[in-house]
């Protein structure tokens, strides 16, 4: 089904909240966003539900010089750091704020793609050395690149130059690619990588993680030159560049972000897990964390049945937890090192949950035991969606919200807290009226609040929704102040732009017609012009964010965007119910935007199994007697070789297939019938069940 919407915003950066949950503000931000409701009127969104974090804690912004989809963050030893974006751009922000682009780089960014990570070489003070990790489209052939560059430019960095490429890596899937990269003190080079497989179904390629010869799913520990460093587990004197000589350690799935602790130097990894558990690992030199014969601390249902994973077995992680409300998508962290928090967290780790937007901590010991476990319902909650983190000089921790494009600096502050300010703005470019909702903002404490309005013209108001009427022509922008104070007198302050009389840009799309399902491969097209009234003709950009959405959570997969008149791409299939949301985007000179979306949703059609002996069937690794799936979609169909009796074993499919099988979803339901028989000579169950055998 095809759903058309409309909205715009004044002055802000897109923002693209995660389905189902609310998107998290910082300390000091103004949100304004509006939906168009004809005649010119806009009316505001809800405000949005503002973090919780444990007393004495906020988090406050800081600017990443991206204007969306912020992947990375890398700190330099002066303060200042670097941040990547996921289509291309490289960007330094001073240590006072002051943020410039370095580069906008080359990037292949469909799926989970693009500019994934950077860091800062151990001696940068002297060689300027910036490494990069992205996806970049080499003769036809998407290749994961990790390069090294010069930031140059004095007194501070002002473009990335000499691009010195350390390897190419093929990438066979638009995920798990180069997941993270860490520059040691030493000068060497920590790299993470990951399967480069289809995650939809049962992939033979994800077998690649456990082989010591190739790349794919494996902690890397190299030289700066990309040469393996001698004393790796499977290091080769003749061959040092050779994949076995960089090994570290292998059997990785997705191990997305790894820091290294500051006591023992071991990576510490957060494995993104497939259908059921998520995991951080406590890296060994040499050792193998399993994947994809074992998920957490579990054999992965699909994969377990395979042949090449009888026999393989699995280092024990750190910690797993199953998928659920405490999040589908881990991120790895790091550990707090400063001497500002509470004595409790200091020397913990702490990391996160991308889908389910929460912040966590633990704890180990220098053997790798685990001596306290995460908080159950988080240290942090609605915190927007982290994707990287780092640490800032003094220790505190500062992770990189993707959904916002902002980094986030979780601060102690003990005592009572500042509150949050908060603003949406509503403007009627008619009659000038601008309406001013500042019902977002709080307070962490629970004290009550009062807000005061600046609103730039030598007025003001009271209130938390308060009405202005500017002054012809009302064409300039003019900036506005909200003040929120709290019952102790703490206070916070938040600024913003408005232009009373500027029109919103109209953006106007002709999508697919309503009703409009698709099947894999299908191409979506859809075209849209935009104007405005002061500026006339605008480019439109386009953005399309794939949902993905399993037992019964949801998150996020942003993809490419890209400038031009018509969207036209192929539908893409996420595994399970998946969607894509497409918008339209269109800005004017005064950072108003305009904007128009439709969603994609996928044509399904239901798939049953069943068997002639009760068995654990697994569709794409999940045990199910029926699922809806996605027409066009491949699906991995494989029948335990033991019924789930213990007794009755695997004869065939009733079709003649293979005990394991991949199909293409037809475009009608289909059912599949897997055949068991009983050995004569075994006594029957209590139901019968292995005696019957047959069909």
């Amino acid at each position: 089904m095809i759903s058309l919407t409309a909205s715009a915003r004044n002055g802000a950066r897109a923002r693209r909240p995660h389905a189902g949950r609310s998107t998290a503000r910082g300390l000091l931000r103004v949100l304004l966003v509006a939906l168009v409701a004809g005649a010119g009127v806009v009316a505001a969104t809800p405000a949005a539900a503002g973090p919780a974090l444990p007393a004495g804690f906020v988090l406050q912004d800081m600017p990443s010089g991206q204007s969306e989809l912020l992947t990375g963050v890398a700190f330099a030893p002066d303060g200042s750091y670097f941040t990547a974006g996921k289509n291309g751009r490289v960007a330094w922000v001073s240590a006072t704020g002051e943020a410039r682009t370095l580069a906008e780089l080359d990037v292949d960014n469909t799926g989970d793609l693009g500019l994934t990570s950077l860091a800062v070489a151990g001696d940068y003070e002297s060689s300027g050395v910036v490494y990069t990790a992205r996806a970049a489209s080499v003769g036809g052939q998407t290749t994961m690149r990790v390069s090294a560059w010069t930031a140059a430019g004095a007194p501070s960095p002002t473009s990335l130059t000499d691009e010195r490429v350390i390897w190419d890596l093929p990438a066979t899937a638009i995920v798990h690619a180069t997941t993270g990269l860490v520059a040691a003190p030493d000068g060497t080079l920590w790299v993470s990588i990951g399967d480069s497989s289809d995650f939809t179904v049962v992939d033979p390629q994800a077998l690649r993680a456990l082989d010591t010869t190739v790349g794919y799913g494996k902690v890397l520990h190299v030289l700066p030159d990309g040469r393996g460093v001698p004393g790796n587990p499977f290091y080769d004197p003749a061959d040092p560049s050779s994949w076995q000589s960089r090994i570290y350690a292998s059997g990785f799935r997705s191990p997305f972000r790894f820091s290294l602790d500051p006591t023992t130097g071991a990576p510490v990894v957060g494995d993104v897990g497939w259908n059921a558990w998520e995991e951080v690992d406590l890296v060994r030199p040499g050792a193998s964390y399993g994947w994809p014969c074992w998920e957490g601390r579990t054999p992965t249902p699909g994969y377990a049945d395979l042949a090449a994973c009888q026999g393989v077995g699995n280092v024990e992680p750190l910690w797993t937890y199953q998928h659920g409300p405490q999040g589908t998508c881990v991120t790895g962290g790091v550990i707090y090192t400063g001497a500002s928090y509470p004595e409790e967290y200091r020397g913990a780790y702490f990391f996160g949950d991308y889908s389910s937007q929460r912040l966590y901590t633990l704890r180990h010991d220098d053997q790798g035991q685990l001596t306290r476990a995460p908080e159950d319902a988080g240290f942090g909650v609605d915190i927007g969606g982290p994707v990287d983190f780092g640490t800032a000089a003094n220790g505190d921790i500062v992770y990189a919200d993707i959904g916002g494009s902002t980094l986030k600096r979780l601060v102690y502050v003990p005592g009572n807290r500042p509150p949050s300010a908060e603003a949406t703005t509503t403007t009627d470019p008619v009659t000038r009226t601008v309406t001013f909702d500042g019902s977002g903002s709080g307070d962490l404490d629970g004290d009550p609040i009062t807000l005061e309005w600046d609103f730039g013209d030598g007025s003001g108001a009271s209130g938390v929704r308060v009405s202005h009427v500017y002054a012809a022509p009302g064409t300039a922008p003019v900036t506005a102040l909200l003040t929120v104070t709290d019952a102790q007198g703490a206070r916070s302050s938040t600024s913003f732009p408005v232009v009373p009389a500027n029109e919103v840009p109209v953006v106007t799309l002709t999508g697919p017609p309503p009703g409009r399902q698709f099947a894999v491969g299908d191409r979506v097209r859809a075209r849209a012009t935009a104007t405005d009234r002061e500026d006339g003709r605008l480019p439109v950009t386009w953005s399309a964010v794939l949902v993905h959405c399993s037992g019964g959570y949801c998150h996020q997969h942003p993809g490419e965007s890209f400038t031009g008149a018509r969207f036209n791409r192929p539908f893409e299939d996420h595994g399970d119910q998946t969607r894509w949301e497409i918008t339209a985007t269109a800005t004017d000179r005064f950072g108003v935007q305009g904007r128009q979306s439709f969603i994609a949703e996928p044509r399904l059609r239901t798939l049953t199994v069943a068997a002639s002996t009760p068995s654990a069937i697994t569709v794409n690794g999940v045990a199910r007697a029926s699922t809806e799936v996605t027409v066009g979609a491949r699906v991995s169909v494989i029948a335990p070789t033991v019924a789930s009796d213990g007794v009755a074993t695997f004869e065939r499919w009733d079709d003649g297939a293979a005990r394991a099988r991949e199909l293409r979803m037809p475009d009608r339901d289909l059912a599949l019938f897997a055949v068991y028989v009983t050995p004569p000579d075994r006594p029957a169950t209590a139901d019968g069940s292995a005696a019957r055998g047959g069909r």
